[in-house]
């Protein structure tokens, strides 16, 4: 027994840590939380044709709207080779009207030969080889009229030759490379007097893909987060889906957003792993912020705004009721009981029993 005694009074003897925490209002979020990347809108944009950069109109980071020319390319091989489509065009059309009259001349020159032979047998009906001439000749003739492939191949190589000349048009009016969009140049990778090779302009959110491209535009209006969801929390995020993105790099806290797609089609690693992309859209825009930049995600499924908050481990149970101990001005803390409300795990909200101020003292106190 003295020596149970002994122990409990060196054990009293032992200062017990504690920390205090005053109740504050706040924003209580309750979701799905997940790692994701910023994707800036980045459009790379490539002329279609190739050629010798003549001019470039923009610089970094100037803004830019939609339909302004950004750059230009030399004309000069595009101007020869719409004026050798022109001249196709008119040697093509040339030919088929030498086609068209020369059918004619040879329909009107077998139709004589036909009446020629046809007389000739009518002064000598029983002259079978007069007949077979005739029949010869009328053969011929019926062949030239029913065979139109002269014509229909004249024709053929007039719309080649229009399609060619069509295709110069475009190809001359390609020399202006054109911004898509408002937004703002993020990247210039070529100088004037450097020559380019032509390729299908297009969007792509990899920054990386950028240092080849002719020039980025980046619209500073527009912020994605893309993030993955494995299959068990994909049913519990849908678009238009609230929610809440962290941004260590920069600091930045409940930068508020909304889901705008969720992936279909599933990624599987090699430990098969079963998880969905999920792209959300930031509600407001921050220059801070850039393509990249890792973020942390919570997708909302409740929300409170503007509620008394304790930390959980502020709170312990006892008959099936919350209690918290309050910091008073006398020596020892106050055992109150409270109503708690929504968690997410480290926070509560307290519905009563707490004020606004008011300061819990959490662990070490006797309970």
């Amino acid at each position: 027994m003295f020596l149970m005694a002994g122990c409990t009074k060196e054990a009293e003897a032992v200062p017990v840590k504690t920390t205090e925490q005053k109740v504050v209002k706040g924003n209580l979020e309750v979701g799905l939380a997940a790692d994701g990347r910023i994707s800036r809108s980045i459009t790379n944009l490539n002329f279609e044709v190739s050629g010798t950069v003549k001019k470039i109109n923009v610089a970094i980071g100037q803004p830019v709207k939609a339909g302004d020319i950004l750059a230009e390319l030399d004309d000069t091989d595009l101007q020869l080779a719409l004026t050798q489509a022109q001249n196709a065009l008119s040697k093509a059309e040339a030919n088929y009207t030498d086609a068209v009259n020369q059918r004619e001349i040879n329909q009107m020159e077998s139709k004589i030969k036909v009446d020629e032979a046809k007389t000739k047998w009518n002064e000598k009906p029983d002259d079978t080889s007069l007949k077979a001439a005739y029949e010869l000749e009328q053969k011929k003739y019926q062949n030239l009229v029913n065979n139109n492939s002269t014509i229909e191949n004249a024709k053929l190589s007039v719309e080649e030759a229009k399609n060619k000349l069509q295709e110069a048009k475009n190809n001359l009016n390609k020399i202006y490379l054109k911004a898509p969009i408002d937004g703002e140049i993020m990247n210039l990778n070529y100088k004037v007097g450097e020559v380019v090779t032509g390729s299908q302009a297009g969007t792509n959110n990899n920054s990386a893909s950028s240092g080849s491209a002719f020039m980025t535009i980046v619209d500073p209006s527009v912020i994605y987060v893309k993030a993955t969801a494995t299959e068990t929390d994909i049913s519990g995020i849908e678009i238009t889906q609230q929610m809440r993105v962290a941004i260590d790099s920069v600091s930045l806290e409940n930068v508020a957003g909304e889901v705008v797609s969720v992936s279909d089609t599933p990624s599987i690693d090699s430990s098969g792993v079963v998880t969905y992309e999920v792209t959300g859209k930031l509600a407001e825009p921050n220059e801070m912020i850039k393509d990249g930049m890792t973020a942390f995600i919570t997708f909302l499924k409740k929300e409170k705004t503007d509620v008394l908050l304790v930390p959980n481990k502020a709170i312990f149970v006892e008959d099936g009721k919350q209690y918290v101990n309050v910091k008073t001005s006398g020596e020892e803390p106050e055992k109150r009981a409270i109503t708690g409300g929504l968690t997410n795990g480290i926070q509560t909200e307290v519905v009563e029993g707490l004020k606004e101020g008011e300061t819990v003292v959490i662990g070490g106190v006797q309970q």
